[in-house]
This record gives C-alpha cells, sequence and structure tokens, in this order.
C-alpha cells in the first residue's frame, strides 16, 4: 500500500471538514468541548462512510472496471481539483466583502448538515480505492476518518487563530493535491 498516497488523500479529503469546523470555532468563541468533539467525531465518521458506501457500490462491478480503475480514479480526481479550484477562485473574487457575523451558537442538526455536506464528495473516493481488497480498503477510509478527526478537532478548537489562513487557501489545496494524487494513480496504472 502507498502511504504516501493514503497520508496525502486522507489531509486532502479533511480540509473541507477542517475549514468548517475553523469557522464554527470562530462563530462560536466559548464552545464547549463536548460540541468540539462532535464535530471532529462527526465529520471524521462521515469521511469514513462516504468512502466505504462508495466503495461497495464500486466494488460489485470491480471486475467488468477492473482496467478502467486508474482512469476512472483520475477522471473523479481531476473533477474534485476542478471543483475545489472554482470554489477557492470564487472565495477570492469574495474578497473581504462577507460581513462579519456576531458570535452565534453552531446548533446540532446545523452540524449534522455540515457532515453531510463536507463529505459528500468523498462518494467517489470510494472507487479510487477498488484495486483494494475490503481489508486494506476499510483500513485507508479509516485513516481518512481518523486524520479527519484529529484535524477538525483541532481546527475547531484553535478556530480563532487558524480559520482565516486556511479558510483562504483551502480550495487551492485541495484541487492540487487531489490533481497530483489523480495523476499518480493514473501513471502508476498506465505505466
Amino acid at each position: 500500500m502507498d502511504w504516501i498516497n493514503v497520508s496525502l488523500t486522507s489531509v486532502s479529503m479533511a480540509v473541507d471538514a477542517m475549514t468548517v469546523g475553523a469557522v464554527d470555532g470562530i462563530q462560536e468563541k466559548k464552545m464547549p468541548i463536548w460540541k468540539v468533539l462532535f464535530i471532529g467525531f462527526l465529520f471524521g465518521f462521515m469521511q469514513f462512510l462516504m468512502p466505504t458506501i462508495g466503495y461497495f457500490v464500486g466494488y460489485s462491478f470491480r471486475d467488468a472496471l477492473e482496467s478502467y480503475i486508474p482512469w476512472i480514479a483520475f477522471a473523479l480526481l481531476t473533477l474534485l481539483a476542478i471543483k475545489s479550484l472554482v470554489d477557492f477562485i470564487k472565495e477570492r473574487r469574495k474578497g473581504k466583502e462577507e460581513e462579519k457575523e456576531e458570535t452565534k451558537k453552531i446548533k446540532i442538526p446545523e452540524i449534522l448538515l455540515q457532515g453531510v455536506a463536507t463529505s459528500i464528495d468523498a462518494l467517489c473516493i470510494g472507487f479510487v480505492y477498488l484495486n483494494l481488497e475490503i481489508p486494506q480498503a476499510m483500513l485507508v477510509f479509516g485513516i481518512i476518518g481518523i486524520v479527519t478527526f484529529v484535524l477538525t478537532f483541532l481546527t475547531t478548537l484553535f478556530g480563532s487563530k487558524v480559520a482565516g489562513k486556511l479558510e483562504r487557501w483551502a480550495g487551492l489545496i485541495s484541487a492540487i493535491v487531489f490533481f497530483a494524487v489523480g495523476l499518480k494513480i493514473l501513471l502508476q496504472g498506465v505505466l
């Protein structure tokens, strides 16, 4: 198993959750520790669950897709990279027009919605790892979930210190990492 690839994917999958967690930390400056843990756990769990669902949907068609897996992975990761880059450009165009909101309480339904929204793109990551057997794939998805939990917990906890920098570059970082990982998978599969 390529641990560098797994590490890069884990961090890039966690970026959206980290950004949302950091913003939640800024919005609710005196957030109780249980809520910080809940946000980290939920986002980590969703980043584990979504690729697992994608993997098992794709696994049923594995034999038919075997030779196309590198191309599918490259296409999906390139689409994620393009989406991340477009989001980054949109955010840059907004500039400093955003109004600063007053401190508020983040409600549980809002956190649940954020958990789903930040992990929906992780469905296609399950297709990226179709070349792995089930135990190896579950290990990769578990690592993605744990990395997301830890990083989201930390960025939520220290949101007021890191959110501005992280939020500003999150889309560009995700785009570069997704494309690099996709290109690497394609080249390994083709060569």
